[in-house]
């Protein structure tokens, strides 16, 4: 018969092995349980300047975006958008429609669609912000694009104009000028700027407050892009990226 030990479980240096191996397993599993009770959540921060510009008066700005997902669950980006208001007044909404993947690559832009950052991870691109036409505006829009550029287009076969900037006639630049007039809004003032940041889970949804100043000077740049549209440029080319950069601090 075999002989049972005599020496209690607290003086059995075995037994304590085994437990000093198993509180070891379960501290080195703490930080991912920890996890799984930290809510999903997202942070948000803004470059100090964002580029403001129009597309025949219709708002549009390019805008550098840092999201970090600071919580414990993986948090999916639906979407992102601004809301304006000058002096107090609504004056529309853009939303998040591409950014640019390289910096060093302006031309080369990739659409904003849903993503997903795991816990820890960043996302910074500058994404660019536009109001999107209503279906009518933008049928009204191609039209008026497609007669200037085809003007121009024909005008250019004409060999001593070819190395010239042509202009369009007149009537063809008028519609693009008149939606200009009706749609433009970088007027001068003060300026609030509301960044939505849309998520899933809803909970992690970032919504940030930030103020900017647009002089007359500001404006009247903006507004001079308008005086390129009988060349066609800004229309259905650009020269150059037009527009201008305007600090911005965060409402406290």
């Amino acid at each position: 018969m075999p002989q049972v030990s005599s020496i209690p479980f607290y003086q059995n240096w075995t037994f304590w092995a085994v437990v000093i191996a198993t509180i070891a397993l379960i501290l080195s599993q703490l930080p991912p349980l920890y996890n799984l009770f930290k809510r999903a959540k997202l942070d948000l921060e803004l470059f100090s300047r964002i580029f403001i510009t129009h597309k025949v008066g219709n708002l549009n700005a390019h805008v550098n975006l840092v999201l970090s997902n600071i919580g414990g669950k993986s948090v999916r980006i639906k979407g992102a958008t601004i809301y304006l208001k000058r002096e107090g007044k609504d004056i529309g909404a853009m939303t998040a429609q591409t950014y640019l993947r390289n910096p060093n690559d302006v031309t080369t832009t990739v659409l904003f669609t849903p993503f997903s950052l795991k816990p820890k991870d960043d996302w910074s691109y500058s994404v660019h912000f536009f109001k999107v036409f209503s279906r009518n505006t933008e049928k009204k829009y191609r039209t008026a694009e497609a007669a200037l550029r085809e003007n121009v287009i024909k005008k250019r076969e004409v060999p001593e104009n070819k190395d010239k900037n042509i202009e369009a006639d007149s009537e063809l630049v008028k519609p693009l000028l008149d939606m200009f007039q009706a749609m433009f809004e970088w007027t001068p003032g003060e300026y609030e700027m509301q960044v939505s940041i849309d998520t899933v889970p809803g909970g992690a949804r970032v919504l940030k407050t930030y103020r900017f100043t647009l002089f007359e000077t500001d404006s009247l740049e903006l507004t001079k892009i308008s005086e390129d549209y009988k060349y066609g440029d800004g229309i259905y080319w650009d020269s150059r990226l037009k527009g201008v950069a305007v600090p911005i601090n965060e409402a406290q």
